[in-house]
């Protein structure tokens, strides 16, 4: 049988709760601008100087990188026989992004260049995607190359919020909102692939 996307449910889940309060915090803090404040004009400043650099740093929030990477991601876990994965791997990025675009940003209501900007959708997808790579390497890899994952992970995340600010497409709050969306919506979402796993039986492992 397919072992749980949570190995530590009750944890996770705490945490995901504490990333929803987190993002309605700075939500209700720039909800309805439509310019930068003290602390988004001090990093805007700083981070658009070299839009040169920022320029190929976006690959990793593009669109179709990011959705190769999902179907990579399902692809494999399919031949693995982790059918759970393979859910969560598709439908972790593409609700978050969605319930994103349909309910929060025009919840916030915070422009930028006269779109709704918070949280940032291409970063809420990108840190879906790490999310699923780093739940599964808990589930799978001893606690140190968890750790290590996670660093990598949130390396990536900072290139690519870094890369979004720079090229101006949005404010650092908007992808600091789409860090902490993007984790609690995986997290909330395998809490419920293993709950519905639960009651209906595990798919049997292909292994």
């Amino acid at each position: 049988m397919e072992r749980p996307l949570l190995t530590a449910p009750r944890f996770a889940l705490t945490l995901a709760v504490l990333f929803v309060l987190a993002m309605a915090v700075i939500g209700v803090d720039v909800a309805g601008n439509t310019a930068e404040g003290p602390f988004d004009k001090a990093v805007f400043d700083v981070m658009t100087r070299r839009p040169d650099l920022a320029i190929p740093l976006t690959l990793c929030t593009h669109p179709a990188a990011m959705v190769a990477v999902i179907a990579i991601m399902a692809a494999i876990a399919v031949r693995a026989g982790r059918p759970k994965v393979a859910v969560l791997a598709v439908l972790g990025p593409v609700l978050a992004a969605g319930i994103n675009t349909v309910a929060l940003k025009p919840l916030f209501n915070r422009t930028h260049q006269d779109t709704l900007a918070y949280p940032s959708g291409h970063t809420t997808t990108l840190v879906a995607i790490l999310t699923v790579i780093v739940l599964v390497a808990a589930a799978n890899s001893t606690r140190a190359q968890t750790v290590r994952t996670a660093v990598i992970a949130f390396g990536l995340y900072v290139v690519g919020a870094g890369a979004i600010v720079g090229r101006e497409f949005h404010y650092l709050t908007d992808t600091i909102g789409a860090l902490f969306w993007g984790v609690a919506a995986v997290i909330v979402l395998a809490a419920l692939i293993d709950l519905a796993a639960k009651r209906v039986g595990d798919t049997p492992s292909v292994r």
